[in-house]
């Protein structure tokens, strides 16, 4: 019922529209506490993110976890919000267009200072905007392509102070983004939530952040537990980083 709706509003009003209302009431719904099944870690943030903290959210989107981090780490705590797409990120301003502690970095995080084409994927003719990524299979449908600018992690984050939390989310990307942005993980220690989506992508990720001292987790129970073999292989949300020194919670 929910995708015929959405397939309706998306023929009425067109994809910048259609995408305003469904982000905005995505963010209205989570505030009123619906979805804590299906979206177990964004509700979660309210335990992790404390006044204060600085937030990286790298693959913001819409602002979907921008909104939450700048809650709840208040007017001390500062949010980095890195986004590509253009479309994105005009709704992403307009979705936290309240909260002041906010920095939008219009650009893709990768291995190496250039340009890059993005696609929005068909699948069966369906718009899928939440898989929008770097396009590097060709044969994919694109209901929509931008090109956007890449900079390396390392170096956009070199300046910051303190980084208490990372977030990250783009569509088998991670291991690229991780893999230039040791340095900045080196120093600070955050704790690291991300999608990892793919075998190779999950198992170079999980293999990176091993070497810099971290261990695998998931959120079970609403715990935040250390992932087991078979949790590393099948699960499907997303897995937390935790340094080892750092056992809290």
């Amino acid at each position: 019922m929910i995708k015929i709706f959405k397939k309706i509003l998306f023929k009425v009003f067109g994809l910048s529209a259609y995408l305003k209302i469904v982000s905005a009431s995505y963010i209205k719904l989570i505030k009123l506490g619906y979805g804590k099944k299906k979206y177990p870690e964004l509700y979660k943030l309210k335990d992790i993110i404390k006044p204060g903290f600085t937030c990286i959210d790298i693959g913001a989107n819409m602002g979907y976890y921008s909104v939450f981090l700048s809650k709840y780490a208040g007017e001390n705590g500062k949010v980095y919000a890195v986004e590509p797409v253009p479309l994105f990120c005009e709704i992403w301003k307009k979705n936290t267009k309240k909260y002041k502690n906010l920095k939008l970095l219009n650009f893709a995080l990768g291995n190496n200072k250039t340009v890059v084409e993005m696609g929005m994927p068909l699948f069966d003719g369906e718009l899928h905007h939440g898989m929008t990524r770097v396009i590097s299979d060709k044969n994919l449908d694109y209901y929509k392509k931008f090109e956007v600018e890449m900079k390396i992690p390392d170096k956009v984050f070199a300046d910051i102070a303190k980084i208490d939390f990372i977030k990250i989310d783009v569509e088998g990307y991670e291991h690229l983004v991780f893999e230039n942005m040791i340095q900045t993980i080196e120093k600070h220690k955050p704790l690291i939530q991300s999608e990892l989506s793919g075998k190779e992508n999950r198992q170079s990720v999980i293999s990176i952040l091993k070497s810099l001292g971290y261990k695998t987790c998931i959120l079970k129970n609403n715990n935040i537990v250390e992932a087991s073999s078979k949790d590393i292989e099948n699960h499907e949300q997303d897995f937390y980083f935790k340094p080892i020194k750092n056992e809290e919670s």
